[in-house]
């Protein structure tokens, strides 16, 4: 089994290592990160390879690199023979597919749509952008939204830790979960000397 941890929208500034703790644990043993885009700074990404490898596309504010860390508005990440769609907003570049709560295509065959945005047909979209989770399955292909672990959505309370998600690939069969942070509560934390 391959653990891949999908992040989007972590907005982190200054030297990009301020992530929530709680988010580094719980990525801890994944083989790879994808990261859908808002990350701000090239340090987050730097951050986070201290865990696993990372493939990240850029959100609207993000900074380019030499490489191929960090793709466009779109790339295609295969991973033992999954083809990994990454997009920041979906709705961008078009053909835009709108996400509302839930997906809305455009009017086009889904075969025109992916070789368009993605180049050819691909197994698994990840999008971020909206900063609410999703899942979601359409004419054999998931949808993946991990949310954000910094900036959540309205669904969740003022001054939660947010999500992220994880995809297991295991012989070609991917599966999905979301993974809702939780702050360490005092008696987690080691006493000050």
């Amino acid at each position: 089994m391959t653990r891949v941890a999908v992040v989007a929208d972590t907005h982190q500034q200054d030297d990009g290592w301020g992530s929530p703790p709680e988010l580094i644990e719980a990525l801890q043993g994944s083989d790879v990160i994808l990261h859908c885009g808002d990350f701000d700074v090239l340090g987050v990404l730097d951050h986070l390879e201290t865990i696993a490898p990372v493939h990240a596309i850029r959100g609207y504010p993000d900074p380019d690199e030499e490489g191929d860390r960090v793709g466009g508005a779109t790339r295609v990440v295969t991973i033992d023979g999954v083809r990994i769609g990454m997009t920041h907003d979906p709705a961008w570049p078009s053909p835009g597919i709108r996400f509302s709560q839930t997906l809305e295509f455009p009017e086009m065959p889904l075969k025109e749509l992916w070789r368009r945005k993605f180049g050819g047909p691909v197994d698994v979209v990840c999008f971020g952008d909206t900063h609410e989770e999703y899942i979601g399955f359409y004419a054999g292909v998931l949808f993946i939204n991990p949310g954000s672990p910094t900036r959540p959505g309205v669904r969740h309370a003022s001054g939660d830790l947010g999500t992220f998600a994880t995809l297991d690939i295991t012989n070609g069969v991917v599966s999905a979960e979301i993974h809702k942070l939780h702050r360490a509560s005092s008696e987690d934390s080691p006493a000050a000397p």
